[in-house]
């Protein structure tokens, strides 16, 4: 059942992965072409400091999830709906906070960028799209939480694809007909708000059993304070870039960090779904006691993500240039084909990375007092190194601060996973980097003697993809089954009974 709901997860979450990709590819281009770099720039520098205020959210959601896994696991209806009391209440607190700061920021953020467009378009559009992220305090937060910690995630995941494609065609249809930025931005959020209702149906529908009004069980969170402290120092991490870049450099250049960093969190969100797909699955683990399972569901899932972000940063790598020069050829008023800033996203990408396993490890078994003090130390790494070094390299500086703490950061994760949950030496961790590195290389030379990559429309881009991914993926999934083939074996199964299981129940309907 574990296997069969962790593979539910993986793949909604890499179909909303597809179509998160295809508005963030479609939204900004049309930002950029018909609104300006600077319009665009603006758009993605409020839902910066929006997400920057999520901070408010205190660690509810992950504190709530790891609190119900086990009555969730031992049937205890009772307990669960203290737990989700407690998560309610803690949500609309945090939302009345985070209204605030939206309104607090809706004064302040136009005199930052007075010069650059009018206070009245940057004030109302702060509150515009903070309307959205509201929603996810008052209503939709609690019923996240349910369905995550049931390993039945997938359900949030395909009602929000259903909410994206719908934003994405008001988007598209608003802008075409050419209505205003405030207009179609504020049509646009309000169509996207008709998730909460499809999520609320679906919870009243399918878990009778559950009601907020139980008296609260705050007990349940007694590692909030840690889980915030993580998540401020996650937040700050994430950020700091853009905050940094729109205080110091402009929207111009916030634009073109936000094109590249579009692509990454294309990737990130794509990692996202084995990271989620997990999550759960390992934590029921745990709270029953199934250790040798854990190491067991660990070391192969572990294989699975090296293998496969080695073949999304190898194929990036290859694809990334080519793409931004066409993506954003119809674009002049600002330089966005620039090497140095695709290979220092990459370089971050990847050691950020390579974490996920065992941070993944690290929430499911709700070890957060641990290892706050490694996410303050990278908060501060960064924060302090994007700051020095953005007066001196510009837009490069912040991903020179990134690069330095998430070094540190990456290497207290994996080895504070390994010694202090799995009992287990770092070689095999060591070993699976170093031959996907190997292969990686071995992937990338062929190709860069044999081939010049200079597709001239986005067709052609296309064919150099589906091309290059394909040998991508031989190259690194064939050395990775050669190297290690019992766990490939293990996985073949395990995949197989999914399926198999799967068929036989549409069968029988």
């Amino acid at each position: 059942m574990r296997t069969k709901k962790a593979f539910y997860i993986m793949i909604s979450n890499l179909s909303y992965q597809l179509v998160y990709t295809l508005i963030w590819l479609v939204l900004p281009w049309l930002f950029m072409t018909i609104y300006g770099s600077v319009m665009n720039g603006l758009i993605l520098s409020i839902r910066q400091f929006l997400n920057f205020f999520n901070i408010v959210e205190a660690g509810i959601g992950l504190s709530s999830v790891t609190a119900l896994l086990k009555p969730l696991a031992s049937n205890d209806k009772a307990t669960v709906n203290r737990i989700l009391s407690s998560t309610k209440i803690f949500y609309i607190r945090a939302g009345y906070i985070f209204l605030s700061l939206i309104t607090l920021l809706a004064f302040i953020y136009p005199f930052f960028i007075a010069h650059q467009v009018s206070f009245k378009v940057s004030f109302f559009l702060v509150l515009i799209l903070g309307s959205s992220n509201f929603l996810d305090f008052f209503i939709i937060g609690k019923y996240r939480v349910l369905l995550t910690a049931d390993q039945r995630f997938y359900v949030f995941t395909n009602i929000q694809i259903i909410s994206l494609l719908i934003n994405l065609i008001s988007y598209v249809v608003l802008i075409k007909f050419g209505y205003n930025i405030l207009l179609v931005n504020g049509i646009a959020t309000l169509m996207f708000a008709s998730r909460a209702f499809i999520i609320y149906a679906y919870v009243k529908k399918n878990y009778t059993y559950v009601s907020f009004k139980e008296k609260p069980d705050t007990s349940a969170f007694a590692q909030r304070k840690d889980v915030f402290i993580q998540q401020i120092a996650g937040v700050i991490v994430l950020n700091t870039p853009i905050i940094l870049i729109t205080i110091f450099l402009g929207l111009k250049e916030v634009s073109v960090f936000t094109t590249y960093n579009m692509v990454f969190s294309a990737i990130v969100l794509l990692v996202t779904s084995f990271s989620s797909a997990f999550l759960a699955g390992l934590g029921d683990l745990l709270v029953r006691g199934e250790k040798q399972r854990v190491i067991e569901v660990f070391t192969i899932y572990e294989s699975i993500f090296y293998a496969f972000i080695t073949w999304v940063f190898t194929t990036t790598f290859l694809l990334i240039i080519p793409f931004i020069g066409i993506y954003t050829k119809d674009v002049t008023d600002v330089n966005y084909v620039r090497p140095n800033l695709a290979i220092l996203f990459i370089v971050v990408g990847v050691i950020m990375n390579i974490r996920a396993p065992a941070y993944t490890l690290i929430n499911s078994a709700g070890h957060f007092k641990e290892t706050r003090n490694g996410a303050i130390a990278e908060s501060i790494i960064n924060l302090v190194t994007s700051f020095i070094f953005i007066s001196k390299f510009g837009t490069v500086g912040v991903l020179i601060g990134a690069f330095c703490s998430s070094i540190y950061r990456t290497a207290d994760i994996i080895f504070y996973a390994s010694r202090k949950i799995l009992n287990s030496s770092l070689k095999p961790t060591i070993y699976k980097l170093g031959i996907n590195l190997v292969l990686s290389i071995a992937a990338v030379l062929p190709v860069q003697w044999l081939i010049t990559i200079n597709p001239k429309n986005a067709y052609e881009w296309v064919i150099y993809a589906v091309t290059l991914s394909i040998w991508n993926l031989i190259v690194i999934l064939g050395g990775n089954i050669i190297v290690d083939p019992k766990i490939y074996r293990n996985v073949f199964h395990r995949s197989k009974v999914v399926l198999s299981r799967r068929v036989v129940k549409t069968e029988e309907m």
